[in-house]
């Protein structure tokens, strides 16, 4: 139907179409854009699990065809000075264009909350008013209009003829939870208009100029979907052991055994022993069952979240009945060649390559899922924890998140790693999860029994008596009851411990001796520059052998590299250390950072650890003979914990003998932890692991020395705000939304501030304005300041490095073609000595590919303020 033969509706313009010559003129109506979004909602609905689409309330299909009523107004039609053109205003109504409200979100709003007032079912209308991404508030008044009776005359003609194709709007307004939290349905409402309204203005499904018949706009909806690929996903039968090719362990057999119905599923288990498997394992159950579409697998690093979407596409790969995307989401995710796949089942030829995807468009590089607010749509992801808690916190969208997990499985892996900020986001998150019909299973070799309440009491269950089991599968269904899986301990492992004040010359000499033996060691530092430094003086003492073949391998590993370096030592360490490594053969040194503490399949003889939380030093602990082996260098595993000299009484000179792990951990909690390792001779694995954790985190004993307790009380008092400061960041109607480019802003705590700088090894300005950049391995890209480009990002971005931002001058360079393809970052070139230069600027910083960045305290510099420190944070 051409719109100007629209007889009962005048033109008022929802699109512009854009001429060759740069002039707008009206597209398609109000009226036709309203109802191509309407239809593409039903169809959503019908494709919804049936939790999820129950919680809509009834009526919600023609709110969402008026998402865009507020374009009837005005202020909004005017801004297509053709459309202003042809009207025949007088001269006073033109003068008060000006004064009038161009923003037709908060006019829609306005004029749905007045329509649904009388049923009292105005608080629908947030929602409505949020679709572009930030909520109008609650209440709105009467926006500023000319001609306001003329256009809301116009605007009650188009609600009564989508009203008569969509049927009536809601009879009950939303019901606030109580607690006083918000309906979760209101934001889950806002997240589907808003997915509608973008795929119902997309010019691949829906002709800019014109609209048809609902019959036909209905048949193009579900086109538009089917398209796209959504839902997408369906999931076979199949046996355990033929999807993951190996039978599965009690753990795993227990899982699946014991739940058949969403719910929150807690499961405690040793490193190493399939908790991945059983997760998707159960996933796969209640997809197949029709309870749930889709799976998202949220881990705590970029790094770990790479190789768990390996994982998880493999098992699509052996279960997919239909071709599904996978999509990798997290801050960098885009770079990857293989963030957005689209996986067919395993017998039709696995995996179609982003070229030969029908669906790819040039406008959205891979798939319509590749855009990152779009990323969690896609039927299944893995990626970061903050993509999902950016459904929590106020930035822009927060609610197409909460809709795009809505009815999924949720994995939330190494729940344990997350500080009282974060851990109290993922327990909002939990909570919302369960309201939106998820099943949502948590993932934790080293979870405490007090975080395991704190979960299960955020979905409103309790435990009648707290089981210190382990391993421990727990089940809460929706109500207040828990049901408890105990499983056997398994197959022991006996741990030699020594925990005590350990000299770095002694250590690096204990590693170099059974690295000579052939063992494979690790040393786990608590900061770069410790870990650089240990680097520094191990490599001084290994002997060089004649033969590249017959040397003790070393390496260092930390965050401290660009992503292209990073990326190359990880492959070769995991390659090296990991389950499949050769036996025999000369031995080898890691010295790392946390980045190999969690998540992380390598295999190690022998580990020495910088003191840490108890947890922490479980997790490390369990990159300790991970894997069965026919024949060892060692003739068991062994743990060195190094304990700092403490012997202060007063609270700053205990942080101070504490060094720098006491910056990057609480100190109370550091000393616990010295004092429940301490003695020890041995650790039984998984025996002891709970009666550690519970120990370290119990509450203070009154014989405890004071300066312990005064320690403890700081840091519950930093544990109040933390939570107090996560509470507010979850406002999502109680401060303005902030933009969601940056996810760590709000879903991390803030620590010691760092900047995006870019190592090159030159620039060189062409005689046409580009640029030639040469990167640190040779290879070169034409740049332009004036365009963006997809393969210049992808050169560019793997040699980034996070530096403390007072190592980088004020003045240091920010070339425009950067600015278009790193936000926010600078530009350092690498001299042939390694030195940093930031254009005429010298530089405490340097760069070697073994070491990664790093400073030199013989440079001076600027020094850091009270509140800046060099590198004393928590690596990933």
């Amino acid at each position: 139907m051409n719109e100007n033969t629209h007889d009962a509706l005048p033109l008022f313009w929802a699109k512009t179409i854009r001429h060759a010559n740069g002039a707008d003129e009206p597209g398609i109506s109000v009226f036709g854009h309203c109802l191509n979004v309407g239809t593409v909602f039903e169809a959503i609905i019908t494709r919804l699990p049936p939790a999820a689409a129950a919680m809509l309330p009834g009526g919600s299909r023609v709110l969402a065809a008026l998402h865009d009523i507020g374009k009837i107004s005005l202020g909004f039609q005017a801004k297509c000075p053709a459309w202003l053109a042809a009207q025949s205003f007088d001269a006073d109504t033109r003068s008060n264009v000006a004064y009038s409200c161009s923003d037709h979100s908060l006019v829609g709003q306005y004029h749905l909350q007045e329509l649904l007032r009388k049923t009292r079912s105005h608080g629908w209308a947030v929602a409505i008013g949020a679709h572009h991404g930030r909520p109008k508030g609650r209440t709105i008044q009467a926006p500023r209009e000319a001609l306001a009776e003329w256009a809301a005359a116009h605007r009650d003609r188009v609600t009564a003829e989508l009203v008569a194709i969509f049927g009536p709007p809601p009879a009950h307004g939303p019901a606030p939870l109580a607690d006083g939290r918000d309906d979760p349905a209101l934001w889950l409402l806002a997240g589907l208009v808003t997915v509608a309204d973008w795929i119902g203005s997309n010019e691949a499904f829906f002709s800019p100029a014109q609209h048809g018949t609902p019959a036909e706009t209905r048949i193009s909806a579900a086109r538009a979907l089917h398209q796209i690929g959504w839902p997408g996903g369906g999931l076979v039968p199949r046996p355990f052991d033929e999807i993951f090719l190996f039978p599965p362990n009690p753990l795993q057999a227990a899982v699946v055994a014991s739940v058949d119905t969403p719910a929150l599923v807690i499961i405690e288990a040793p490193m190493g022993r399939g908790k991945t498997e059983a997760a998707l394992s159960l996933a796969h159950s209640l997809i197949t069952s029709g309870q749930h579409h889709g799976i998202y697998f949220a881990l705590p690093t970029q790094v770990t979240s790479n190789r768990i979407h390996l994982r998880v596409a493999e098992f699509l790969r052996q279960t997919l009945s239909d071709a599904a995307h996978l999509r990798l989401a997290h801050g960098t995710s885009w770079l990857e060649l293989t963030a957005d796949l689209k996986l067919e089942p395993s017998y039709t030829g696995g995996v179609i390559s982003a070229d030969e995807n029908p669906y790819a468009t040039a406008a959205e590089a891979r798939s319509w899922f590749a855009s990152a607010k779009q990323a969690l749509l896609a039927p299944y992801g893995v990626g970061t924890i903050d993509q999902a808690l950016l459904g929590m916190v106020a930035v822009k969208h927060f609610f197409v998140r909460r809709f795009a997990l809505a009815g999924k499985v949720v994995v939330l892996d190494e729940v344990h790693a997350y500080d009282v900020y974060t851990g109290s986001l993922v327990t909002a998150l939990v909570r919302e999860l369960r309201l939106l019909g998820c099943t949502v299973i948590v993932l934790s070799a080293t979870l405490t029994a007090s975080r395991r309440r704190e979960l299960l009491g955020a979905v409103g269950a309790e435990e009648p008596v707290a089981s210190d089991a382990y391993p421990l599968v727990s089940i809460t269904r929706g109500t207040s009851a828990v049901q408890h899986v105990t499983l056997p301990s398994g197959n022991e492992t006996r741990v030699v411990l020594r925990t005590a004040t350990i000299s770095e010359e002694a250590t690096i000499a204990e590693l170099v001796v059974r690295a000579e033996q052939g063992q494979h060691v690790l040393w786990i530092r608590n900061t770069v520059v410790e870990a650089q430094e240990a680097f520094r003086r191990v490599r001084g003492e290994t002997p060089v052998t004649a033969t590249p073949e017959d040397r003790v391998a070393l390496g260092l590993l930390h965050s401290r590299f660009p992503l292209h370096r990073r990326q190359e030592l990880e492959s070769r360490w995991l390659d090296r250390l990991g389950r499949n490594r050769l036996p025999g053969g000369p031995g080898s040194i890691l010295i790392a950072t946390q980045v190999v503490e969690q998540s992380v399949d390598i295999d190690l003889d022998f580990i020495v650890s910088d003191l840490a939380p108890s947890d922490m030093l479980l997790q490390r602990l369990g990159r300790l003979w991970r894997h069965p082996r026919g024949r060892r260098a060692a003739p068991q595993p062994e743990f060195w914990v190094r304990h700092p000299e403490v012997s202060a009484i007063e609270p700053k000179q205990l942080k101070r003998q504490l060094g720098r792990s006491g910056r990057v951990y609480a100190p109370w909690v550091l000393l616990r932890s010295a004092a429940v390792f301490f003695g020890r001779a041995q650790i039984v694995l998984p025996t002891d692991i709970r009666p550690i954790l519970e120990a370290t985190y119990a509450e203070p004993r009154a014989d405890e020395p004071a300066s312990w307790l005064q320690l403890h009380e700081e840091l519950e008092r930093e544990k109040q705000q933390l939570a107090l400061n996560a509470a507010a960041a979850m406002r999502v109607l109680g401060r303005p939304a902030a933009e969601d480019d940056a996810p760590e802003a709000l879903t991390r705590r803030a620590g010691a501030p760092t900047i995006d700088t870019l190592l090159l090894a030159g620039t060189e300005l062409q005689p046409d304005g580009t640029t030639r950049l040469t990167a640190l391995d040779g290879t070169t890209r034409i740049v332009s300041g004036f365009q963006w480009s997809m393969d210049v990002a992808r050169f560019v971005h793997p040699w980034i490095v996070r530096a403390p931002r007072w190592w980088i001058p004020p003045e240091a360079p920010r070339p425009r073609w950067l600015g278009l393809h790193a936000h926010n970052a600078v530009l350092a070139l690498v001299a042939e000595d390694g030195r940093l230069r930031f254009g005429n600027e010298p530089s405490s910083a340097s760069y070697h590919p073994d070491f990664g960045l790093f400073s030199n305290p013989h440079t001076p510099t600027r020094q850091p303020n009270r509140h800046e420190y060099d590198d004393d944070e928590f690596d990933y």
